[in-house]
């Protein structure tokens, strides 16, 4: 991820996951209804919805945490007209219609994708929230359902940007003035629905092909916006359980600083979720999915969510300017507890990418691969970007996330034997 220091390289811990009979390369990188529950696999399915767009149904049924029954921004349909009567005629009486519900689709999405690149230049007429909520196929096609609580959650309205306007890029002629003016101003989460349909929203919002977020968030963490272990795999360390790694949270610090202490320190007192706040310094070693380094003080997660977003922001990348506040680029924990606003922020960065807005990494615009291998590396076709575009180029074209084995949750992580299996 992108986070406005100059020529990093993310360190990532990769994850071999089997697929579908494909080797596919698995790097982790993760608000909800405070009402929602977290379940069982089964009580977390997302089949409970009865409509396929926003405004088409009021009524939610199953154990599912709520969903607003009309999608935020989408359009309300008034189908009210006002006719004159005829002078003398008699009423005619008109039956009451009954009232029909639209089939629901079950199917995932078609290989070649909903949604095409809009090209360079075009940012300025890309389409808001709500026209992209109506445009999205909706289905109750969930092959994560343990996503399902981040994936009902949306920040509260405004507190992304007020986040990100404490922390301004365009300094130094780093970045366009654009990305504080219209980019980052316009990164909400502002959505809810299943994985793909969130997607699908944040493809269309950004002009980007949704195909191309399926599979970098094949590549980031294998779908899933953030798993972990239940409250018991933490001593101490919070409300929620400790991540399990390189499936929601990555990039690990080798060793603890004074800015990666203030960085974890902060991340252990926030969340949008009550239920997610945690303390990653206090995590216990577990047998699988844990981190690659015994916890202690100044050791936490850099990255978050189903598509990698890094938080972290060292000190020097902001140099000779003030370091951003808690060492953080603001999009912690948004994109940690809302997978609306972990895609949003995605899609924001490589548009601008594509733009050619970030001066730093003086990209091309026009080049999307190349935001794409720098999204993971920090750096401009470099051999770790470029190996980084191969597999997701290699993911997407295989469409991975098509394959039965995928589809089934359950067989890309393991249960440990202390602390359960994660959710």
């Amino acid at each position: 991820m992108i986070g406005g220091g100059n020529k990093r390289l993310r360190r990532r811990l990769t994850a071999a996951l089997v697929v579908g009979g494909l080797l596919v390369i698995a790097s982790a990188a993760i608000l909800v209804n405070p009402s929602a529950t977290k379940g069982t696999t089964a009580e977390n399915t997302l089949s409970y919805r009865t409509c396929l767009r926003a405004g088409e149904c009021n009524t939610l049924t199953g154990s599912s945490p709520t969903l607003n029954a009309t999608r935020s921004g989408a359009p309300t349909r008034s189908h009210s007209r006002t006719t004159t009567p005829t002078p003398d005629a008699s009423p005619t009486p008109v039956p009451t219609p009954v009232p029909t519900s639209p089939p629901t689709a079950t199917s995932p999405p078609p290989a070649s994708g909903y949604f095409g690149l809009r090209p360079v230049g075009n940012w300025s007429s890309l389409p808001s929230d709500a026209q992209c909520a109506a445009q999205v196929h909706y289905s109750t096609w969930e092959p994560r359902p343990e996503n399902s609580q981040q994936n009902n959650t949306k920040p509260a309205p405004g507190a992304m940007a007020a986040s990100f306007a404490s922390r301004p890029r365009a300094v130094g002629g780093s970045y366009n003035s654009l990305w504080d003016s219209w980019l980052l101003p316009r990164v909400d989460g502002q959505f809810t629905g299943t994985t793909d349909e969130i997607f699908q929203w944040a493809a269309c919002k950004w002009g980007l092909p949704d195909n191309l977020i399926r599979a970098d968030a094949v590549e980031e963490s294998t779908w899933f916006q953030y798993l972990h272990y239940p409250t018991d795999a933490s001593y101490g360390g919070g409300g929620g359980g400790s991540c399990y790694w390189n499936y929601g949270c990555g990039d690990a610090f080798s060793s603890a600083t004074a800015a990666s202490t203030v960085y974890c320190n902060g991340a252990a007192t926030e969340g949008v979720l009550s239920s997610e706040i945690h303390d990653y310094q206090k995590d216990p070693v577990t047998a699988t999915g844990g981190y690659p380094y015994t916890p202690t003080t100044g050791l936490c997660p850099k990255t978050f969510s189903i598509l990698g977003v890094m938080s972290w922001d060292d000190p020097a990348w902001q140099a000779p300017y003030p370091a951003y506040p808690g060492n953080q680029n603001g999009t912690f924990p948004f994109t940690r507890d809302s997978t609306a606003a972990a895609a949003d922020y995605f899609g924001a960065s490589i548009r601008g990418c594509y733009e050619g807005w970030e001066s730093w990494l003086t990209p091309t615009a026009g080049d999307l691969w190349g935001c794409v291998g720098s999204w993971f590396s920090g750096d401009w076709h470099s051999g770790a970007a470029n190996t980084y575009i191969a597999n997701v180029q290699t993911t997407e074209n295989g469409t991975i996330w098509l394959t039965a084995s995928f589809d089934d949750s359950r067989q890309q992580y393991q249960c440990d034997s202390k602390y359960g299996c994660p959710g």
